[in-house]
């Protein structure tokens, strides 16, 4: 198991001790530096000769699993000392409870796992050492466990490692970041998830969320000191619904968000007819373009912009391996949510090069079938699954392994009020898979310097003449697509990021009844168009001290 989502991505010096590990150990550094490339990651079996400071330490169970308590702590305080500040250490311990182990044991077998030490008593020996631990997880896995000894044990069998994460520093008030996702295969993993995923690997930030048609709680202060709702891309039924859930927030004294990453153009006759209340009742609003955020601020002064950003980098790509492939055909990519219009553009090029490239051209599609089957070429893949959006979706896995095992992948985009909101991102994807791409000037003007670390297109003759120069120069695909893999590698990583998000919040708490005062003018300005207005019944909840609420939220579809 390897431990790159728990270290805090921000830091910049590691170092992971290994103690004497088996031939199969796997450690943490490859899958960390593609999230942090910044980093230098030294690994050691121990903390001999070990110098400086470090923003991580990671102390693998093999280190510290037979260890005696007096040691142990010797050994915390000693890590602790090497720490900078904001510094953590992160504990691996193999569960000495788990199945494989319990059964090795129990048959005289030697035991799967060097270890006498229990969570508890690490836990105990972190406290000794004057160091604070904010997070204990448990990794499970598999195992054939018998009845008995499930029955005995409940879960622990599964379980076989514990990992604890501690600081020095004193540890801050807890937050809490909660959402109500509206959207959640395709928007959510990148507005919500990844981002607030790196926000958790902080001292005493927890994150929650919940699909939109799901019952979902409201937390006590008590529990956490500063909790934030934030609402992904929804709409209320009526402007009474929207009031309703403000009123809640503020009485429970939320810092209450909205999400949005589209022009809501779209939806705009659901948001005119409740007064565009998901934006004038909330706090603030957090977005992904200076394009939308313009548009939103005739809603709300209070906007922010956080780019898309990547999670990951994928390994560089071995391009010189890949061109000794004499037979590998030339791959072109194209994949996109309801991109229709875009691809019928295109598409007389794409049949006449598929016809006079024939099997030395592969096309992936990640489309509706309709437009699949349009492209005359024998040599094509049909990537989606006919079952989620028509075929234009696929698990992201699956996506980022189609692109990075493509060429060139074609970014195509209509001039309108919807796609100028759109932003980057497919591009960053494109770059992180060493993946060459062709694409309009919508959007893409900004971040692809046209010959430089991509092509740009503007009308199909142009598109038809730098589509082909890519086929025909390996060469020159592999300069663009190193260098926009360079430009993500050093401006656009979520490592390099996420922290504002954090910083964001904490200012707007700081002014949070100034921001409620604000938010209640809005309202009460439209409020007199509504007077006789009568709430909608759903059956979505929020569970909240003072009992149950209905509520209601629709979701928006990414186009």
């Amino acid at each position: 198991m390897t431990f790159e989502s728990m270290i805090p991505p921000r830091s910049k010096t590691v170092l992971e001790v290994t103690g004497e590990v088996a031939e199969d150990f796997q450690s943490t550094k490859d899958a960390y530096l593609l999230i942090q490339p910044d980093c230098e990651y030294t690994v050691a079996k121990t903390f001999d000769g070990i110098e400086g400071k470090f923003d991580s330490i990671l102390i693998q169970s093999s280190v510290i699993g037979t260890l005696p308590k007096d040691e142990l702590v010797e050994l915390i305080k000693s890590a602790a000392a090497k720490l900078n500040e904001r510094g953590t250490i992160l504990f691996a311990l193999d569960n000495i409870a788990f199945a494989d182990n319990i059964m090795a044991i129990l048959q005289d077998q030697p035991p799967k796992f060097k270890v006498t030490l229990t969570k508890d008593e690490l836990s105990d020996a972190i406290k000794d050492a004057g160091i604070n631990e904010y997070r204990s997880l448990n990794a499970s896995r598999r195992a054939n466990v018998p009845r008995q000894l499930r029955e005995m044990s409940k879960n622990e069998p599964l379980i076989f490692q514990h990992i604890l994460v501690a600081t020095a520093e004193e540890l801050p008030p807890k937050y809490l970041i909660q959402s109500i996702v509206g959207e959640k295969l395709v928007c959510a993993p990148v507005r919500i998830h990844r981002p607030n995923m790196f926000l958790t690997t902080e001292p005493n930030i927890y994150t929650t969320s919940s699909n939109v048609d799901q019952p979902y709680r409201i937390f006590p202060k008590e529990q956490y000191e500063n909790r934030i709702m934030i609402n992904q891309r929804m709409t209320f039924p009526t402007f009474t619904n929207g009031v309703k859930f403000f009123e809640s927030m503020k009485s429970q004294g939320y810092l209450y968000l909205e999400e949005m990453d589209d022009h809501p153009v779209l939806w705009e006759q659901s948001y005119e007819k409740t007064a565009f209340i998901n934006f004038i009742s909330v706090h603030a609003i957090q977005t992904s373009t200076e394009y939308l955020a313009d548009y939103l601020r005739q809603f709300n002064p209070n906007v922010k912009i956080f780019d898309n950003q990547l999670q990951k980098l994928l390994p560089p790509r071995n391009y010189d391996e890949e061109f000794k492939q004499e037979d590998r055909p030339t791959t072109i990519f194209f994949g996109a949510l309801n991109r229709d219009k875009e691809f019928e553009e295109i598409l007389p090029v794409l049949n006449d090069l598929a016809k006079k490239y024939g099997k030395k051209l592969q096309f992936k599609i990640l489309a509706r079938e309709s437009l699949f089957e349009s492209l005359q070429s024998e040599n094509k893949v049909l990537v989606g699954d006919s079952r989620i959006y028509e075929g234009q979706f696929v698990p992201y896995e699956r996506y980022e392994r189609e692109l990075y095992t493509s060429d060139i992948a074609l970014l195509p985009l209509q001039d309108n009020k919807f796609n100028r909101a759109k932003s980057d991102l497919k591009f960053l994807e494109c770059a992180a898979c060493g993946t060459v791409a062709l694409t309009s000037p919508v959007v893409y003007s900004d971040v692809v310097k046209d010959g430089e670390n991509g092509f740009i297109f503007y009308d199909t003759k142009e598109f038809a003449q730098k589509l082909e120069l890519l086929i025909e120069n390996r060469d020159k695909r592999r300069e663009l697509a190193t260098a926009a893999y360079d430009y993500v590698k050093h401006n656009r990583l979520m490592s390099q990021h996420y922290e504002e998000r954090f910083d964001w919040y904490k200012e707007l708490f700081a002014k949070l009844p100034e921001l409620t005062a604000e938010a209640q003018a809005r309202i009460d300005k439209e409020a007199p168009r509504f007077k006789d207005e009568v709430p909608v019944e759903t059956t979505q909840r929020i569970d909240s001290p003072a009992g149950n609420n209905r509520q209601l939220a629709e979701i928006i579809i990414p186009v």
